[in-house]
């Protein structure tokens, strides 16, 4: 069964865009395993949820006062 959020999502890779670059983090184990355990019980994807936060980061550093 697929999740109705991982379908239905607001945001994620447009559909027809194609990855052509990708960002490398140096995480330690034991960490990156708490944050993959996490993300996969709430039915997200890692890839997408930072991609999430990649944008909104940008949106909110973009604004002009």
């Amino acid at each position: 069964m697929v999740d109705y959020l991982m379908v239905n999502r607001k945001r994620g890779r447009p559909s027809g865009k194609i990855k052509t670059s990708k960002i490398e983090i140096i995480v330690e184990p034991d960490l990156k395993e708490q944050f993959m355990t996490l993300v996969h019980s709430n039915n997200q994807y890692c890839s997408i949820l930072i991609r999430e936060w990649i944008i909104d980061y940008i949106d909110r550093n973009n604004k002009q006062d």
